[in-house]
């Protein structure tokens, strides 16, 4: 595995557990977080020969959740949003899917289990950073155990 990559997913993991302290405090990503994960992933990807990927994983994390913000105002935050492009940025095309993937498994169960809950309101409003942490998190550790790392 390439040093490049491992550090991509290294500062993919910290960006998202960063953020997900924030969120889960303020409810916001703060815009000085997302620019730290874009200063740090881009040269990584350029000098590890993935831009390509980087620049598509970036834009299909990006995609994957300003849609649902699209369909419905409130479902995602901008910040959320952003934190999905810094993670397909280091991370590839594949890498997002997967974490965005596992991201959206992990809010449906949160949000299940707070509706299960009789004191839940109506429209619960769930932190999605920590959800996307987990899915990088989650690559990571496969992509670490496949790789050998």
């Amino acid at each position: 595995m390439d040093d490049h990559y491992l550090l991509g997913l290294l500062v993919a993991l910290g960006v998202t557990l960063a953020a997900s302290v924030t969120d889960v405090r303020e409810r916001r990503i703060p815009n000085v977080l997302v620019g730290a994960g874009l200063i740090a992933s881009a040269p990584l990807a350029v000098v590890g020969g993935r831009w390509i990927d980087a620049v598509a994983g970036a834009g299909l994390g990006l995609a994957l959740l300003a849609l649902p913000r699209l369909i419905a105002h409130d479902a995602v935050g901008f910040g959320d949003i952003k934190l999905a492009g810094i993670v397909g940025l280091a991370l590839g095309v594949s890498g997002v899917m997967t974490a965005v993937g596992l991201a959206v498994v992990a809010a449906s169960v949160a949000l299940l289990v707070h509706t299960g809950n009789r004191r839940a309101t109506r429209g619960p409003r769930l932190p999605f950073a920590p959800c996307l942490a987990l899915g990088v998190a989650a690559h990571v550790a496969v992509t670490l155990h496949v790789g050998g790392g």
